[in-house]
């Protein structure tokens, strides 16, 4: 009777231990506490996703706009998994209150060809110099679109850290662990003659923004 009482006991710190740990889609999981989206600027790179995208050479700028209270998000992407031409871009403003709550931050982005794209998206983790962890969906009903990714701030991090950054978040983020997720292509990406000036086109785009902003 007592070994009984105490395999029981066992199983109940076993299932406690696992239960505050359950994968969830991200509609429903803990973004990241005391988020501080200010620090979020720079150029980034996808390193992995889950489940894998049609599209490499995903690339990133974050740059603060409108006295420090929005972020504009430049996302440049190859039209597909095995392109090296960065040929796709996405624009998006978002104000860093929203990035901060966590609860799930819209994002419309202004594609090129013109094509309004909606997702939300939840920071799951990040030490705000070397990766961002982030998952996003596109229907807050449909468990299916929930996508989990890496960024990081390098375009060729070394891959025993990557998958050490995939385990830590494989425990609360379903379909997110190291034979789900994929290599978004880094290699030999170019994007024609603005290849060169892409850290700085969401600049561009801020200062835009503001402008309308203080002749409105």
């Amino acid at each position: 009777m007592a070994q009984s009482k105490l395999i029981c006991a066992a199983l109940l710190v076993v299932f406690g231990i696992f239960g505050t740990q359950a994968q969830q889609p991200c509609q429903t999981v803990t973004g990241m506490a005391n988020l501080n989206a200010t620090q979020l600027t720079g150029l980034w790179y996808e390193t992995v996703q889950a489940p894998a995208a049609n599209v490499g050479c995903v690339q990133l700028n974050v740059a603060l706009a409108n006295n420090n209270t929005q972020l504009v998000v430049t996302k440049w992407t190859s039209s597909s998994a095995t392109s090296n031409y960065m040929n796709q871009f996405t624009n998006a403003t978002v104000n860093v209150t929203d990035v901060n709550a966590n609860t799930g931050f819209n994002f419309t982005y202004t594609k090129s060809p013109a094509k309004p794209n909606n997702a939300t998206y939840k920071i799951l983790d990040t030490d705000y110099k070397t990766y961002v962890t982030f998952c996003s969906y596109t229907s807050a009903t449909d468990l299916t679109t929930s996508v989990g990714g890496i960024l990081t701030s390098t375009v060729r991090p070394n891959s025993t850290w990557v998958v050490q950054l995939v385990n830590n978040t494989a425990p609360y983020l379903v379909n997110f662990n190291v034979s789900t997720v994929a290599n978004v292509t880094q290699n030999n990406c170019y994007a024609s003659s603005a290849s060169t000036t892409l850290p700085l086109l969401s600049s561009v785009f801020a200062a835009f923004y503001l402008l309308i902003r203080v002749f409105n």
